[in-house]
């Protein structure tokens, strides 16, 4: 099982709960008028203010503020969606790619590896942005169980009547077993 850790930051980021109008905004492809606000006070820096907006992912999904494996790296989910970028750069916040929405992360400090979580598939993030992304692993569901030895190791379709163990290569992002999916 996965301790939980979270990368050092040299950052406060919080979900903002007033409703003045944000500094920054960042917006992917379909999304819709509801954003995350956000605030983010880097350590010496002025204080600053964004709002995220994503489409409406379909399913559960995750919205969160994130370290990464850089000091002033953060990312942004906003129900599923996930943006990256740097706290001392606020303009700069991007898309991450995923093959889905994003349902789950793990902060792997020991593995300086941010992973972002699919129904389907794994995205790593490293210090400086996306490594990789898994091919299809599941059907419907990854649950990762344990990171140890620059390998991350889980079930796809944990509650399916027969998951598939698989393990993926933190450096390659090879997967090795998992669902069959043509």
């Amino acid at each position: 099982m996965i301790t939980r850790r979270h990368f050092a930051r040299e950052y406060h980021a919080e979900i903002a709960e007033y409703s003045a109008t944000p500094v920054h905004t960042f917006s992917a492809e379909g999304a819709k008028s509801r954003a995350l606000k956000i605030v983010v006070e880097p350590s010496g820096r002025s204080r600053w203010s964004a709002q995220f907006a994503a489409p409406d992912p379909g399913r559960r999904a995750l919205t969160a503020l994130l370290g990464t494996p850089r000091l002033t790296g953060l990312c942004v989910v906003e129900r599923g969606t996930a943006f990256l970028g740097d706290v001392l750069d606020p303009e700069d916040f991007e898309v991450v790619p995923t093959s889905g929405p994003v349902v789950t992360a793990e902060e792997l400090p020991a593995e300086s590896t941010l992973l972002l979580v699919t129904p389907w598939a794994i995205t790593a993030i490293g210090a400086h942005g996306p490594l990789w992304t898994t091919q299809r692993i599941a059907i419907d569901g990854v649950r990762i169980d344990e990171a140890s030895g620059g390998w991350v190791r889980g079930l796809a379709d944990p509650d399916d009547d027969e998951p598939r163990e698989f393990a993926v290569d933190l450096v390659t992002g090879r997967v090795s077993g998992g669902a069959v999916v043509h």
